[in-house]
């Protein structure tokens, strides 16, 4: 039964996710606010929403295994599995002016997490803990990032801005929609979220306490993948379109929001973990970040070989972590 609430409350966070981002879209582009920059905000960390309130919901019940596994799972999930597959299937496209900065943004600060944690795991009196600042300096990196694309954003677009008057615009279902019931939709959406976190943390602990299942495979697995579905859907849609900037993107900005900001807030609130366990999957997550780099830098597309050495190492990583 407890398996079957955790589904329930997974389904929940992707349902209230898609009203969420739509409802959320809606209002922005109701207010004037351009496409572009809706993309690179309100969706990015909408589809994020999920791994924000598990996340951030599990570190103030003090279940930091379970957050920190949530957000390295979901990470290692869109980057090998999901690059993996559309690569595999359709070939991607890069085009490192759009992505390239981001990359090494998203790898950089991957790998330097990891060298933190070891520091603090040799610090004697660290108590196999990553000091609050940590968290704190993550989470001021992303807002100093984030104010920098908008910048950068609202620059190119004054000096396209006749351009972009003349680019159509598809208006949805939500758009023809009154103000007032499009912000119903943002708080319904939220709250289906909120209540999906509570349930799938609180199941995930009594799975883990009642099957003696660790917390940590739950948040790599079930959860990390589950909660990553709305990036699978987005990514594979944009690939059939050959849109692969679109999927990138989508993969890149959201590892980067989930790290800097979700595991930031998170390390604030319930100091992350430097046990054995969470130093194998960070070593495995920035191994991946580097093998992801360098498949880039090395061509101007991720053709199916490299699609399919992500995929083997995606579940590699899982089998390994299973048997042992």
């Amino acid at each position: 039964m407890d398996i079957l609430i955790l589904i329930a409350g997974i389904a929940m966070l992707i349902v209230g996710a898609e009203i969420f981002v739509n409802s959320s879209v809606s209002i922005a582009k109701k207010m004037g606010i351009p496409t572009v920059v809706i993309a690179l905000t309100v969706i990015a960390i909408g589809t994020s929403a999920p791994e924000t309130v598990i996340s951030i919901n599990a570190s103030v019940k003090g279940h930091c295994e379970l957050s920190m596994s949530n957000i390295i799972g979901s990470n290692f999930f869109n980057l090998m599995f999901i690059v993996g597959i559309c690569a595999l299937i359709w070939q991607m496209d890069v085009k490192l002016k759009e992505v390239g900065t981001e990359s090494w943004l998203m790898v950089g600060s991957n790998v330097l997490l990891f060298l933190v944690m070891i520091a603090s795991l040799l610090w004697v009196g660290s108590g196999d803990r990553v000091p609050r600042i940590v968290g704190v300096v993550m989470v001021v990196t992303f807002i100093v990032y984030l104010s920098l694309l908008l910048r950068h954003v609202m620059q190119s677009l004054h000096s396209q801005e006749h351009v972009l008057h003349r680019t159509p615009i598809n208006i949805t279902q939500e758009e023809t929609k009154p103000l007032w019931l499009v912000v119903i939709g943002v708080i319904f959406g939220l709250a289906i979220i909120l209540w999906g976190g509570e349930i799938t943390v609180d199941h995930a602990g009594l799975i883990a306490k009642n099957y003696g299942v660790s917390p940590r495979i739950i948040g790599l697995t079930i959860i990390g993948a589950g909660t990553s579905l709305p990036e699978l859907i987005i990514s594979a849609t944009a690939c059939m379109k050959r849109q692969s900037g679109i999927a990138l993107g989508t993969i890149v900005g959201t590892n980067i929001y989930n790290l800097l900001f979700i595991l930031g807030v998170a390390g604030t609130i319930d100091p992350l973990l430097t046990v054995k366990s969470q130093m194998f999957d960070m070593a495995a997550l920035s191994f991946g970040n580097m093998i992801f780099l360098i498949f880039i830098l090395a061509g101007k597309r991720l053709n199916r070989l490299e699609g399919a050495i992500m995929l083997t190492i995606y579940f590699g990583y899982l089998t390994y972590m299973f048997l042992s």
